[in-house]
């Protein structure tokens, strides 16, 4: 689990910057994590039966109704919160009446470990649609925390969605399962990658992260990346060799060095 990586999570959650929270340096990445997942459901903690009790209430209305409520009565965040305690069928019926505006505003206000089940039922062209929103406004925190739960099949047809390369690696800035996209980016062609590769070179930042997602693919990935890399400009090896160095995961990328 990367720490730097929780740490701008928990800032995101508390509508701060990562800087204000020094004063949390003595805490390694599964304490920010516990950290942030207790303020996000505290809450759900205190109301969740006055949540459940409306989403209960709603169960037998027609969807129109419910979807009406939910858009001009309740809100995102209300709607948000009620979705954790909405059956399955009737979540994704309800979201198919959504449009994307209001789908992207309840997104930035759930929680993606309690949206695990949604993820996995809701059709991919709904999820692309949403993702296209939440990119449009800059909001890849949240993309990033839906990353790490969201279906891999369905993550890699997400990605069509995504033109700009620099915009993947700001969404996986803010992801916490790095394996999973090394293993979406070893699925790009050569193309795709040699953009994302340049785009990693515009700032220290991308540059890193990419580094964090090299170090998870396997050796044969690894090289593929490094001659990748070298087609984009062959003195950039060095500067992502000392920047891993600095930062202190260079040993897990011998074979991109060594390629």
């Amino acid at each position: 689990m990367d720490r730097n990586t929780e740490l701008r999570r928990l800032a995101q959650a508390l509508h701060k910057s990562a800087d204000d929270l020094a004063y949390l340096d003595k805490l390694d990445a599964l304490a920010l994590q516990k950290l942030r997942t207790n303020f996000q459901n505290s809450l759900l903690n205190k109301f969740g039966p006055v949540f459940e009790k409306i989403a209960g209430a709603g169960k037998l209305a027609p969807d129109s109704i419910s979807a009406t409520l939910c858009t001009k009565v309740f809100g995102p965040a209300i709607t948000a919160n009620m979705s954790y305690f909405t059956p399955m069928s009737k979540a994704v019926s309800l979201c198919k009446l959504f449009d994307a505006d209001f789908m992207a505003e309840v997104a930035r206000e759930q929680i993606p470990e309690r949206a695990v089940n949604m993820l996995a039922e809701l059709p991919v062209e709904q999820l692309k649609k949403v993702t296209a929103k939440l990119v449009e406004h800059g909001d890849f925190h949240v993309l990033g925390g839906f990353t790490d739960y969201i279906p891999e099949k369905k993550a890699i047809e997400i990605m069509e969605v995504i033109k700009d390369p620099a915009a993947n690696l700001h969404i996986s800035f803010y992801a916490q399962r790095k394996d999973r996209i090394a293993k979406l980016a070893n699925l790009l062609s050569d193309e795709k990658l040699i953009e994302l590769i340049a785009a990693a070179f515009t700032e220290d930042n991308l540059l890193v992260e990419v580094g964090l997602i090299t170090a998870e693919m396997d050796e044969k990935a690894q090289v593929r990346m490094a001659k990748l890399t070298d087609k984009v400009n062959k003195t950039y090896r060095a500067k992502a060799k000392a920047k891993a160095e600095e930062m202190g995961y260079a040993n897990r990328l011998t074979a991109f060095f060594q390629a």
